[in-house]
């Protein structure tokens, strides 16, 4: 392997974190807005009540956000900035993982850092935004390590000691610290693997029964965790699913396209410079994601890429599970079927379009490598078997078809192409976002006992009750944007 190669797997992740942090800086400043005030009414000021934690619906509610919500308060003065740093630290353990991956599989620098273009685009801002969804990017960077585990296991091999052990204990740690509502497409992939190496004669039935067994009961109960909540949705329709469908089939199909579409322009930049196009083109946009998702699954078995690794199959899984799980949960705001596209589902969907740059990439080295055998036979170098002419060729060895390969090229360019146009449209913004967060919501905030009800919710993005109870309790305390001479200990600042 070239020298550089060994830092790059590591270097363009780092790289990537530093920019998203470059990002933050730019555009955020530290100031509590929306779930914020939610958050502040549910678990503070004693952020140490058991009884806040100890509640029916406690696996909803992520309970690793207790610790950290603690930290934070008791070290930062309840921070935003410190729960995005948080959650880019856990993004960046998703890439580190992917590298790790790329590294042991040889995947080219080309490729490497497509996949990371890709990875660290601002397609997903409003994730980063939101700090309190830090631990969603912590979650994936667990489903990733886990993903990972398993593909030592059944998959290229390498495995390591107490593999096992952890293909047992991740499932349930994963689910009930981290995963939050995010565990049942993850716990879905790992069914599916597991079956899939069943199937596949790797294990036998007892050890597939135990490993399906340690991945679903973690997911029955957040299940029943979950029952015991109560949601609201603010614009939601009534009635089931089925009667929706019945009424309006279109709509899924509309909706479930443009949730693929925004893999390649994020929705920020669609309504910014092309609200003008059809809803018709980025149904077609979308239509060429899903093929780029059959592109790659047919890929991963026609040319024998599942015979020598699973991750892949496992992303691609999970990406398209993901639009599904959306389509099936976000339905309810119909007639909007763009609703698919917000930013805020971005880091769920990407994980299937790595899983396409991975089959692409492991497909041309595999192409490559069977080209350079070929010569070497030709040479003399490498002899044909004796006595059997021709060598049969398995599914490794069979040639990739111009089209195939101008597919995934187009594809790949697609994918890459949009987002960096979506990156270098949110960067362009992100200081108005700064600004009106300077100039706009945090005079109102520090100002909020003689407000009005409509400019504090219209300041803060939150129309419920509570917003002078929640700004009452952080300005009691000296925390947050009240901390510290009308500043906070880590930075000055909030969100758009």
């Amino acid at each position: 392997m070239k020298a550089y190669r060994k830092y790059m797997y590591v270097g363009l992740p780092v790289l990537g974190v530093l920019f998203y942090l470059f990002y933050l800086h730019r555009a955020a400043i530290d100031l509590v807005y929306s779930d914020y005030i939610r958050l502040t009414l549910s678990y503070l000021p004693d952020v140490w009540d058991p009884e806040k934690f100890f509640v029916p619906d406690l696996l909803t509610r992520i309970p690793v956000n207790f610790l950290e919500r603690a930290v934070n308060v008791e070290l930062f003065g309840y921070s935003v900035t410190f729960d995005r740093v948080l959650g880019v630290l856990g993004f960046g353990l998703s890439a580190l993982i992917l590298g790790g991956y790329s590294r042991k599989m040889r995947i080219g620098a080309g490729w490497f850092t497509a996949m990371m273009v890709f990875m660290f685009s601002l397609n997903k801002w409003e994730m980063l935004y939101n700090g309190t969804g830090w631990a969603h990017f912590l979650a994936f960077g667990c489903f990733f390590y886990n993903y990972y585990v398993l593909e030592r296991v059944y998959g290229s091999g390498g495995e390591k000691k107490g593999d096992m052990a952890r293909l047992l204990v991740l499932p349930a740690l994963v689910t009930i610290g981290v995963a939050g509502p995010y565990c049942a497409i993850y716990i879905m992939t790992l069914v599916l693997a597991y079956l899939f190496v069943f199937v596949r004669r790797q294990t036998g039935w007892k050890r597939t029964a135990l490993l399906l067994a340690t991945a679903v009961l973690p997911l029955v109960l957040y299940l029943w965790s979950n029952s015991m909540a109560v949601y609201e949705y603010s614009g939601a329709v009534e009635g089931s699913m089925v009667e929706a469908l019945r009424e309006d089939p279109v709509f899924f199909l509309k909706f479930l396209l443009k949730s693929f579409a925004s893999m390649i322009f994020g929705v920020e930049l669609i309504n910014r410079h092309m609200a003008e196009v059809p809803g018709i083109v980025w149904c077609l946009a979308g239509a060429l994601v899903a093929a780029a998702y059959f592109l790659a699954l047919w890929m991963n078995f026609y040319y024998g890429i599942e015979k020598r690794t699973l991750f892949p199959l496992m992303l691609l899984a999970g990406g398209g599970m993901n639009h599904l799980m959306v389509l099936v949960s976000r339905w309810i705001f119909m007639p909007r079927d763009a609703y698919g596209m917000s930013s805020r589902y971005a880091l769920q969907y990407q994980i299937g379009i790595l899983g396409i740059f991975l089959t692409f990439a492991l497909v041309f080295q595999q192409q490559r490598a069977g080209r350079t055998s070929g010569d070497r036979e030709e040479d003399g170098r490498i002899p044909r078997e004796h006595g059997k002419g021709r060598r049969t060729q398995n599914r490794a060895e069979r040639p990739m078809a111009p089209w195939v390969r101008a597919a995934a090229l187009m594809a790949a360019a697609l994918f890459l192409g949009g987002n960096l146009m979506t990156t270098a449209e949110e960067l362009s913004f992100a200081k108005h976002r700064k600004q009106h967060n300077i100039n706009d919501v945090k005079p109102v905030v520090l100002n909020f006992e003689n407000e009005t009800d409509e400019a504090l919710e219209t300041a803060l993005e939150y129309h419920k009750p509570g917003i002078r109870e929640a700004l009452s309790i952080l300005k009691e305390n000296g925390w947050n944007v009240f901390g510290e001479a009308g500043g906070n200990t880590m930075e000055s600042g909030g969100k758009k």
